[in-house]
C-alpha cells in the first residue's frame, strides 16, 4: 500500500491547494478500502487456521487417551514427566510443520492461479511471491501453532498415572458430557465457522444489494470509446476542438447510432474532475460545496439517459463560447436549499484566483453515481463552453450489438483521420462491472473460506462425536440390552454432540453481529443487518452441525449388543 501511494503521488503532481486536497482524499479512500479488505481477509484467515488448530488438537487429544497404556508403561520403566512432554511437543510440532510445508506448497500453486482469476484492478497482486520469506512466515507459524495446541494434549497425557495391566483390560469411557475441554474445542471450531458464515453472508447480502443499485442513468446500450489526440500533431485547443467536432459529426452520421457526445471524465472510468462551486463570493466558505465538474457536449447528458427535472439540455451552439451549466438536484439542493436553480448564477472553481468565474444554470437533473455505486450521489456540474477541446470520451447510444457499434466508432474515426487510434471501447454496464471487481474478488474469498471453515467445523464435530461414541460401544450395548430403542441411542448421541455445537453456534452468530456493525464503520457500502439472510445462514450452519452429529447417531443406534457385551 505504502508502494501504491509513492506511485500515484510520482503520477499525479500537485499543481495546487484543491488539486492537493482532491487527490489526497481520493487516495486515503482508495488505499483505506483496499486496507480494510486486507484485514478482513487476514482476519478471515485467521479464524480458518484457528478451526483447523481446534481440529488438530482434538485429533491430539483423542490420541493421547489411546496412548494412555503406552504413556504408563514408559513412565513405569522410569520416563519422567518432562520426557513425556517433550515427545509429544515433539510430534505436534512435527505434525504442524508437514501442514506448514503443505500449505506452503499450496501457496505457490495459489499465486499461478490467482493472478489468472484476479480482477486486474487489485492493487500489485501481480507482484506478490511465495519466497523465502514466505516459506519460513509458514514454518514459524506452523511452530508456533504446533506447540500451543500441543501443550494440553501433552500435559493430560500425564497427569493420571495408568496402570499398565489394567489399562489393557478396562476401557476408558468417556462421555460427552465429561471431557469439557473437547466440548470447548468442538464449541471453539463452530463459533467460528459461524462468525465466518454470517459475515460473509451479510457481506455477501450487501454487495448483491449494491449490485441492484441505481447508477443515475441508463446503463443500457451505452458504448463509450477513449480517443487521446496525438499532442505532436494536435498541439493546441483549438486543433483538438476540431478534430472532436469532426469525429462527433462522423460518428452521429453512423448507421445504428442514437446520439452521441463527449466528456472529460466518464463516470466509473476512473476520471474524476472536481473543484468548488458557489453561490456568492469565494471568501465566504459556507457558501462554497465541493462537485464533481465535467466538461460535456451537447448530447451527452440525452446519451447517458441523465434524466431531466427542469430547464433546458445544452445545444449545439453552447460548445463554442458559453456560460451554461446543468446542475444535479444534490448540488442545487445544498446550494439553493430546495429553490429552483433555472436562472440563478454559480461560481465554478471557486478559489482567490478566480472569485468572479460566474455561470448561468440552465438545467437541473437527476443525480448520478460517478466514482462507484456504494457511494452517494454527490453535487455535480456540467458546463459544456469549449468542452470539445477537452473531450476524452465519445459517447454513443445503440440499438446494434456493441460489437458492431464499435467497429462503427472506429471507421467514422478513420474516416476523420486514418493515423489517429481509438484506445479502448467499452460498454457502460462493463465499466460499472470493473469498479465492483475488486469487492466481487473479495466476496468470492470469503465466501470460500467461510465454506471450507463450514466444512472444517462439521468434520470436526463428527470426528468427536463418532469418536466419543466409539468409546462409549459398551455403554450403548447395555442401553440396547436394557431396552432401549433405536430412537433412544440416536436421541442420546445427537443430543451430547449438537448441544455442544449448538452453543458455539448461538456464540459465532452473536460475535458476527458484532463484526458487521464494526465492519459497517469502516468498509463502505456493508449495510444493516439483513434478517432474512441471517436465519439462512445460520440455518446452513445448523444443518451442517445436525449432519455431521446425526451420521455417527444413525450408526450408534445399529450397534449389536451382544457383540458390545463380547467386547467388556
Amino acid at each position: 500500500l505504502t508502494s501504491i501511494s509513492a506511485d500515484l503521488a510520482r503520477e499525479f503532481p500537485a499543481t495546487n491547494g484543491d488539486h492537493t486536497m482532491r487527490m489526497g482524499l481520493l487516495l486515503d479512500r482508495a488505499l483505506g478500502n483496499s486496507r480494510n479488505a486486507l484485514w478482513l481477509l487476514l482476519a478471515a484467515s485467521a479464524m480458518f487456521l484457528l478451526i483447523g488448530c481446534a481440529n488438530v488438537a482434538n485429533m491430539l487429544l483423542a490420541r493421547g487417551v489411546n496412548r494412555q497404556r503406552e504413556m504408563g508403561i514408559r513412565m513405569a520403566v522410569g520416563a519422567g514427566a518432562s520426557r513425556i512432554r517433550r515427545q509429544l511437543l515433539t510430534e505436534s510440532c512435527v505434525l504442524a510443520t508437514l501442514g506448514g510445508i503443505a500449505g506452503y506448497c499450496l501457496t505457490v500453486i495459489a499465486w499461478k492461479v490467482l493472478p489468472a482469476v484476479a480482477p486486474t484492478s487489485v492493487p500489485r497482486l501481480s507482484a506478490a511471491r511465495a519466497d523465502a520469506k514466505v516459506f519460513a512466515f509458514s514454518l514459524a507459524i506452523a511452530g508456533a501453532n504446533g506447540i500451543l495446541f500441543g501443550m494440553a494434549p501433552a500435559f493430560r497425557a500425564i497427569r493420571n498415572r495408568v496402570v499398565p495391566g489394567r489399562a489393557s483390560t478396562v476401557p476408558v469411557t468417556l462421555a460427552g458430557s465429561r471431557d469439557r475441554l473437547r466440548g470447548l474445542l468442538v464449541a471453539i471450531e463452530m463459533g467460528l465457522a459461524a462468525t465466518l458464515v454470517v459475515v460473509g453472508g451479510q457481506l455477501l447480502a450487501s454487495f448483491v444489494s449494491l449490485l441492484r443499485t441505481d447508477p443515475g442513468f441508463a446503463a443500457d446500450r451505452v458504448l463509450a470509446s477513449v480517443i487521446i489526440p496525438d499532442q505532436a500533431r494536435y498541439n493546441t485547443p483549438e486543433l483538438r476542438g476540431q478534430l472532436y467536432r469532426r469525429i462527433l459529426e462522423a460518428v452521429r452520421r453512423a448507421p445504428g447510432i442514437e446520439s452521441a457526445g463527449t466528456i472529460d471524465a466518464l463516470p466509473f472510468s476512473g476520471e474524476n474532475h472536481g473543484g468548488l462551486i458557489g453561490t456568492n463570493n469565494a471568501s465566504e466558505n459556507h457558501n462554497r460545496v465541493p462537485a464533481e465538474i465535467d466538461i460535456v457536449s451537447s448530447g451527452y447528458l440525452e446519451t447517458m439517459g441523465v434524466r431531466r427535472i427542469q430547464g433546458e439540455w445544452f445545444r449545439d451552439q453552447d460548445m463554442t463560447d458559453s456560460d451554461s451549466v446543468i446542475v444535479n438536484d444534490v448540488a442545487a439542493q445544498k446550494l439553493w436549499h430546495g429553490e429552483s436553480p433555472i436562472g440563478k448564477l454559480v461560481c465554478v472553481y471557486c478559489s482567490s484566483n478566480k472569485p468572479n468565474d460566474w455561470k448561468r444554470v440552465v438545467g437541473l437533473v437527476t443525480s448520478i453515481r460517478h466514482r462507484s455505486l456504494d457511494e452517494p450521489p454527490q453535487p455535480s456540474l456540467y458546463m459544456v463552453s469549449h468542452s470539445l477541446e477537452h473531450a476524452a470520451f465519445v459517447v454513443v447510444r445503440s440499438d446494434r450489438p456493441m460489437k458492431d457499434v464499435d467497429k462503427e466508432i472506429r471507421t467514422a474515426v478513420g474516416s476523420v483521420d486514418a493515423n489517429q487510434p481509438v484506445f479502448v471501447s467499452a460498454t457502460m454496464h462493463d465499466l460499472i462491472d470493473d469498479s465492483l471487481a475488486n469487492r466481487r474478488f473479495i466476496m468470492g474469498l470469503l465466501a470460500l473460506a467461510g465454506c471450507l471453515a463450514l466444512v472444517m467445523a462439521a468434520g470436526g464435530v463428527y470426528g468427536v462425536t463418532s469418536y466419543v461414541t466409539s468409546r462409549r460401544t459398551q455403554e450403548i450395548g447395555v442401553r440396547i440390552a436394557l431396552g432401549a430403542t433405536r430412537r433412544d441411542v440416536e436421541t442420546l448421541v445427537f443430543r451430547q454432540g449438537f448441544l455442544t455445537a449448538l452453543l458455539g453456534l448461538v456464540s459465532g452468530v452473536i460475535l458476527a453481529l458484532v463484526l458487521v456493525r464494526v465492519l459497517r464503520s469502516v468498509l463502505v457500502g456493508v449495510s444493516a443487518n439483513d434478517v432474512p439472510h441471517l436465519w439462512i445462514e445460520a440455518g446452513t450452519v445448523i444443518f451442517a452441525a445436525a449432519l455431521a452429529c446425526w451420521v455417527p447417531a444413525r450408526r450408534a443406534s445399529g450397534i449389536d449388543p451382544a457383540i458390545a457385551l463380547r467386547q467388556e
